[in-house]
């Protein structure tokens, strides 16, 4: 009742999770209430029969289709699909173990989830295998050439391709789960004999958590900026104190903990999570740290944004917030000082404040068991994505200089990219849907299996590429136009029409408007029906509809006669991919 109130109170998303399992995974079911709730998601779950994997999927009249499911978990064990790699591992020649790939699990998995992806817009978590619990050769396997444990992990290669090719499926690492709990507490072999349950509580525990953690980005947006104390944070030690020489930081202890906190940082950095500083010290102090300390890893220009004073650090983390042109709830904040963090959840409720322990030993797990910064893929924008900020300061430099808006708008000579959306796109367009926020009309949170499936009805879907004098901004912007049922008017209605905050303010709205409305009056459409979804977060959006000419029909919908075709403003320069329409 308890968990039930507190799901209720956090306006956690409900999430109807339906679990396919070759075994009885009965014991996962109080697992994944408590883990999901505390990753702020609620999760109504229905366990099919166990064993009835295929036989669910297959008949379009089975219970896993009797009412719409947001997520589907399958859990296939080695020994259920393909026992005989199991215990007669060693009796099967290579050729053979060839074909049992081929069709004990590449054509069977394929067309298993190809026909759950064909009847279900749900997102699909597809678990991997877990290594043996014994070898067939013993000590020797490791010498076979494949041995059974290599030969394992092929398998799970060739399931993660299988999936890779699917949108919204993703793989759960379960291989991974069991390296990190131990074989030894993996199985409960009473309850395997007894119940077909042969997985532990502990297992059941772990396997719930990596559920609920990878299935969090699905349905809440990840945040985006990472925001660091430096004193006995990135080092050990009060640099104001001590000085340069005297903080901990290097190759021995302690310094060597603080060393490998900064290079997990690093890692968040290079899959596009942006970092700050908000740190009370002398700004000067800490910069001499960064550029000149021979083992500090982090650098200035890590930071695309630097709140380094002595003022409130509340006021500083609103000022980063400000400067990356991000909601406070993006940001969460890594602080040694349980003061400041206290004031901060104090004054910054919205915003995620990581509790480290007492010793900096726990640094590292600590921000890696967050699971705040947690993807579903990992784009090209995401690798590029803290180099973008970096090139905004000059963009501003510019704009600084320019006398008008049209001056610096013209002085960025942007060219844009455009093209419908397609299985080369999807995955960043999907992203982009996940999680933004500010310039984002309606703020659905389609799906890639709901793209997908929009796009195969007729609907038109755009992406737009952002390039300028100072570097590519990536794909940024987005837009996805349905036909409306049959009328006065060819009508088309704008579904989804969303920009990235980082190109808020340079036209790019209008543009995309522009190259829409020349694909719907080239399919005969005459009227386009726009929406605004108000929400706490997309006020930058409300004026754009009536601000480009749309009439007012109700409180959310508005309308636009169009008889020819807004002109594509002057300041961009427009190029297609060769095998995208003529925009």
């Amino acid at each position: 009742m308890r968990l039930s109130r507190e799901l209720e109170a956090s306006q956690a998303p409900a999430l109807n999770l339906a679990v396919l399992a070759s075994f009885t995974a009965d014991f996962l079911h109080p697992c994944l209430v408590v883990e999901a709730a505390r990753r702020q998601l609620g999760f109504n779950i229905w366990l099919a029969p166990f064993g009835q994997i295929e036989q669910q999927v297959v008949d379009v009249r089975s219970e896993l289709f009797a009412q719409p499911r947001d997520l589907v978990l399958v859990v296939v064990r080695l020994e259920d699909w393909l026992p005989d790699l199991g215990s007669r591992f060693v009796s099967h020649a290579p050729a053979m173990l060839e074909e049992q790939v081929r069709t004990g699990l590449r054509e069977r998995l394929n067309a298993l989830l190809q026909t759950l992806r064909q009847r279900s817009t749900a997102r699909i978590l597809m678990a991997n295998f877990a290594p043996p619990a014994w070898c067939a050769a013993g000590v020797v396997d490791v010498s076979l050439a494949p041995s059974q444990m290599s030969f394992v992990q092929r398998l799970n290669d060739d399931l993660a391709e299988v999936c890779a090719v699917l949108p919204d499926v993703q793989v759960l690492d379960v291989a991974r789960v069991v390296c990190e709990l131990g074989l030894d507490h993996w199985r409960d072999e009473r309850l395997e004999y007894l119940a077909k349950a042969p997985w532990s509580s502990d297992a059941c525990a772990a396997v719930a958590k990596a559920v609920a953690r990878r299935a969090r980005p699905w349905f809440i947006a990840p945040k985006k900026c990472l925001v660091l104390d430096m004193d006995n944070t990135l080092w050990g030690g009060v640099l104001g104190e001590v000085g340069l020489e005297g903080i901990a930081l290097g190759p021995d202890y302690p310094g060597n903990v603080f060393l490998d906190f900064q290079r997990r940082v690093l890692a968040l950095r290079d899959g596009g999570i942006l970092l700050a500083a908000a740190s009370k010290n002398n700004a000067r102090d800490v910069e001499e740290v960064l550029a000149s300390h021979p083992s500090c890893l982090l650098k200035r220009e890590h930071f695309a944004a630097f709140e380094v004073h002595w003022e409130d650090k509340a006021a500083s983390l609103r000022r980063i917030a400000a400067t990356l042109n991000i909601g406070l709830d993006a940001l969460v904040f890594f602080d040694d000082n349980p003061v400041e963090r206290q004031w901060v959840r104090e004054q910054l409720p919205m915003l995620t404040v990581l509790e480290p322990p007492a010793s900096p030993l726990g640094y590292a797990r600590t921000l890696a068991e967050s699971g705040c910064f947690d993807l579903l893929a990992l784009t090209s924008e995401d690798r590029k994505r803290a180099a973008l900020y970096l090139q905004d300061s000059t963009r501003q430099e510019l704009r600084q200089q320019s006398g008008s808006l049209e001056e610096f708008l013209q002085g960025l000579q942007m060219t844009l990219t455009v093209g419908s959306v397609d299985e080369a796109t999807l995955p960043r367009v999907a992203q982009l849907l996940g999680k933004t926020n500010q310039f984002n009309l309606t703020t659905r949170r389609h799906s890639a299996a709901d793209l997908q499936a929009l796009i195969a009805g007729d609907a038109i879907a755009l992406w737009v590429r952002v390039k300028d004098r100072f570097g590519d901004n990536g794909l940024v912007a987005a837009a996805v136009l349905v036909p409306e049922p049959a009328g006065p008017l060819a009508a088309w209605r704008i579904d989804t029409f969303l920009m990235s905050c980082r190109v808020i303010g340079r036209g790019v709205e209008t543009a995309l408007l522009a190259l829409l409305e020349r694909v719907v009056h080239g399919r005969g459409g005459r009227l386009l029906v726009g929406e605004f979804l108000p929400t706490a977060k997309n006020q930058p959006a409300a004026g754009f509809l009536p601000d480009h000419g749309f009439l007012p029909v109700n409180d959310h919908l508005w309308h636009l006669l169009l008889e020819q075709p807004r002109a594509l403003p002057e300041y961009f320069t427009i190029e297609s991919p060769p095998d995208s329409h003529d925009y």
